[in-house]
């Protein structure tokens, strides 16, 4: 009798927490902001439950080499624990699509990148899905919140100067060394797709009936919000999408307004995207533990 008890609570517990296809079920807590009668703005949490198989997480610009050499500390500092979400994603059902823009090419032959390609045209490709998004009505009544028109290097100048010579001896255009995507965050050649281009990534989130999109790599306040595959156009044409603001850096020099350190210009970029664009989770809520955190973010 024990004996039979023990094998019933082992299956029941393998049926807690997984969909109707046996895969674990993503438990999110979104966040937004919206206004108060005050004026204020007031965080807000919404508990939804996604269905692993009708959602994908979009890797943006995880690039291996950046011309910001604090960008790059900041990437590797991070990618480990990006992968790791991503790995539990993966084993769930998710849909993992690399988005190394500029850098498709170097993937040429990968079953991956082939994948994204053979995925059929959507009959509902929305108008402009090929080009960069720079705004959104729902942001018009707001201000940016960081000055980024000096492209958001934080490098200090000597710094910079010698990563430059670093690239170029390496055989990289020190303005533009990048390649391919980062071979710290892993590509499962047997499920995942490789595009940047807003056309294929639809394509593939339509064959795969994709309505729940998380966003996550750099930069939050250019590449992940502006690419034809970035939040703007992800809200814009109606999906489910969401920033996972701890697996993501802004480009932001503190010299520039408002003035503030590079973590906070980062902040104050995921708090517009709360209130203007679309929700954000953590990683923490995939993977469990705590929210990413930066070394020398204080």
């Amino acid at each position: 009798m024990m004996k039979t008890l023990s094998i019933l609570f082992v299956f029941l517990g393998l049926l807690i927490g997984h969909d109707a296809n046996g895969q674990s079920s993503l438990d999110l807590k979104l966040q937004s902001q919206s206004k108060s009668a005050s004026g204020d703005f007031v965080i807000q949490h919404v508990d939804e439950n996604w269905e692993p198989s009708r959602t994908a997480i979009i890797v943006c610009d995880v690039w291996d080499y950046h011309h910001c050499f604090n960008a790059v500390e900041r990437l590797n500092e991070m990618a480990p624990r990006m992968n790791e979400v991503l790995s539990d994603a993966r084993r769930r059902g998710v849909t993992i699509i690399h988005s190394p823009s500029g850098c498709v090419d170097f993937y040429a032959n990968s079953l991956a990148r082939k994948r994204a390609i053979q995925a059929p045209v959507a009959a509902n490709l929305p108008k402009e899905i090929g080009a960069w998004c720079y705004s959104i009505p729902a942001e018009e009544e707001a201000e940016y919140p960081v000055d980024q028109s000096d492209g958001g290097e934080d490098d200090d100048p000597e710094e910079h100067a010698a990563w430059a010579a670093k690239l170029e001896l390496l055989g990289r255009d020190p303005k533009r060394p990048w390649q391919r995507q980062l071979d710290t965050i892993v590509i499962d050649d047997s499920v995942d797709y490789i595009t940047d281009q807003g056309d294929e990534v639809w394509n593939v989130l339509e064959s795969k009936n994709i309505d729940n999109v998380i966003l996550l790599g750099v930069h939050t306040n250019m590449c992940v919000l502006g690419r034809p595959f970035g939040l703007r156009r992800m809200a814009k044409n109606g999906k489910n999408v969401v920033l996972m603001r701890d697996m993501t850096d802004s480009m932001y020099n503190p010299k520039m307004w408002p003035y503030v350190s590079h973590f906070e210009g980062n902040r104050r970029v995921i708090s517009h995207i709360e209130r203007y664009v679309c929700p954000t989770i953590t990683g923490d809520q995939i993977i469990g533990g705590t929210p990413f955190r930066f070394e020398g973010d204080e």
